[in-house]
C-alpha cells in the first residue's frame, strides 16, 4: 500500500544492512558484502526521500493522521472470525475471508484541503452484501474521524466506493 511504502522501504534497509553485518562477522559470501551494503544504503535513502516526498505533499501531520485513521477504519469494518461451538475452533468462512482481504485495500487520505476514503470492494457477491450492510455504520464512524470536513455522498469508482470531503 502507497501509505506504507516509506515504512517498508526503511524496514528492508535495516535488514539488509543486518544482513552485511552478519556477513561481515561471521567472514560469510564476503564477495556480497558490498553489494549488500550498497543496496541498504540505496534503499535507505529511496526510504528518507519517500517519506520527505509525501510529507512535504500533504504535511507530517496529514500523512500520521492518514495512517491512524485508516488503521481504525480498517479494525472498525473487521470481521472476527466465529468459533465452532463442539470443536472450540475458529470456523472457516471463506465469504468472511474475502471480506477481510479486501480491506487492506482500504484507506484514508489526507490532503491539505480535502481528504479522500477508498473502500474496496470485494470481488465475492456475499463480501460486498456484508459490505453494504456495514457501510452505514462506517459512514458514521467516517465522520467521526473526519469532523473538520463536509463528506460527498459516496460513487462507485472502479473497486472502491470513493468519499470526497472538503474543509469545512
Amino acid at each position: 500500500m502507497k501509505l506504507f511504502l516509506p515504512l517498508y522501504e526503511l524496514f528492508v534497509g535495516i535488514i539488509g544492512f543486518c544482513l552485511t553485518w552478519v556477513i561481515n562477522h561471521f567472514n560469510l559470501f564476503t564477495q556480497y558484502q558490498n553489494t549488500c551494503l550498497l543496496l541498504s544504503i540505496i534503499l535507505i535513502i529511496i526510504a528518507l526521500l519517500s517519506a520527505f516526498l509525501l510529507i512535504r505533499k500533504r504535511g507530517f501531520k496529514n500523512y500520521c493522521k492518514s495512517l491512524n485513521d485508516t488503521t481504525s477504519l480498517r479494525s472498525f469494518l473487521y470481521q472476527q472470525k466465529n468459533i465452532n461451538d463442539f470443536t472450540d475452533k475458529t470456523k472457516i468462512d471463506i465469504n468472511q475471508n474475502i471480506y477481510n482481504t479486501a480491506l487492506h485495500y482500504t484507506y484514508i487520505d489526507y490532503f491539505p484541503n480535502h481528504v479522500e476514503i477508498w473502500i474496496c470492494i470485494p470481488k465475492n457477491a456475499a463480501a460486498k452484501a456484508a459490505l453494504d450492510k456495514n457501510l452505514k455504520s462506517a459512514e458514521e464512524e467516517i465522520g467521526s474521524y473526519t469532523d473538520g470536513y463536509i463528506i460527498s455522498p459516496r460513487k462507485r469508482k472502479g473497486s472502491y466506493y470513493y468519499y470526497h470531503g472538503e474543509r469545512k
